[in-house]
């Protein structure tokens, strides 16, 4: 059934509105039998399967990279402290060890440089990594600048306590190293995805059968749904819905209907309705603008799909053969044109 029961109102999926948008009577033969067409149905659900498995990975690969982002900012920090305690010891320390210490700690600065460039040619969409970069260099810094004033003040360092310190600061630093490059390379995972996919924010929602994602359900006008993805731009949710098969010139109606039904459910759930919606037709992005509208025509189609329940009487809302050939009900269809 595409309604159920909730608080006496019938709630009705926003894939239900897309059908009966696209024709009320091939909604209507849809609700108690399967799809003619499951070749084409199983092409489309591979289609979205493959998406949200992108999609999903691009969540999940940066989700890890900032988690390694920060470990690697702790580790900087710590190596930064050591370096300066063992500065601050104010004892003697060799001139030979001092200097190995100081060329290993250029080398690693340098490793962290090269990876610190990479990570800022890399597109991110969030600022806070910029300023854990920031950090990440100052820490760095510190550290190396502690560990050269071993090699600098020789003559006021106790050997081995300076020694043990400073080389505690550079496996620290090593460490910090091998933390940034698997944030790198998980951010270069998401990447790759990401301009696969053609997504720049950053990815709020994910739909999938495997994941079980969250379904969006407004008690107030009777409707629940699941949108493909949801981004969030500048604070903003904003809904994709991704279409397989052939690409028309526009967006059709029925799609239209159906994004608006999800800003609609993202107006409930967030309490701030979005500016618009997206409907993506392969790579070609289609933005549907959401406003009193659009938001009328998602709640008039919603009391005539109840109304329609009730009596049971659906017809073919159009006139268009193309439409009826495309139709994975024609073969039972009462009204088709061909």
């Amino acid at each position: 059934m595409d309604a159920n029961q909730a608080g006496g109102q019938q709630i009705i999926s926003a894939s239900a509105l897309e059908k009966y948008g696209y024709c009320p009577l091939s909604w209507w033969l849809s609700r108690n039998e399967p799809d003619m067409d499951s070749e084409a149905l199983e092409s489309g659900e591979r289609a979205h399967k493959a998406v949200a498995e992108d999609l999903g990975d691009i969540v999940q690969e940066e989700s890890q990279a900032k988690i390694f982002e920060s470990i690697v900012l702790w580790f900087a920090i710590a190596a930064t402290l050591i370096s300066i305690l063992g500065v601050s010891l104010l004892f003697e320390v060799g001139q030979d060890v001092g200097m190995i210490m100081g060329v290993m700690a250029l080398i690693w600065i340098l490793a962290a440089c090269y990876f610190l460039y990479k990570a800022e040619t890399m597109p991110r969409g969030a600022s806070t990594l910029k300023y854990q970069r920031i950090i990440l260099v100052f820490a760095i810094v510190a550290a190396v600048i502690g560990v050269n004033s071993v090699t600098l003040l020789s003559g006021f360092f106790q050997p081995k306590i300076a020694q043990i310190l400073q080389a505690i600061s550079l496996a620290w630093l090593v460490a910090a190293c091998y933390f940034l490059y698997h944030s790198l390379k998980r951010f270069e995972v998401a990447g790759h995805k990401r301009r696969k996919q053609q997504v720049r924010h950053q990815i709020a929602y994910v739909d999938s059968n495997d994941r079980k994602p969250k379904l969006f359900i407004s008690k107030r006008y009777g409707l629940s749904g699941r949108p493909d993805f949801v981004l969030l731009i500048d604070d903003e949710h904003i809904p994709v819905e991704v279409k397989t098969g052939r690409v028309p010139r526009g967006p059709l109606f029925s799609h239209i209907l159906q994004v608006a039904a999800y800003c609609l459910l993202i107006e409930e759930e967030f309490g701030a309705a979005p500016s618009h919606g997206i409907v993506r037709y392969g790579q070609n992005e289609n933005v549907v603008d959401y406003d009193n509208s659009l938001k009328e025509m998602v709640l008039l189609k919603l009391e005539e799909i109840r109304r329609t329940m009730e009596s049971g009487n659906a017809h073919r809302n159009h006139n268009k053969p193309g439409k009826c050939i495309h139709c994975s009900r024609r073969q039972k269809c009462p009204e088709r044109l061909r």
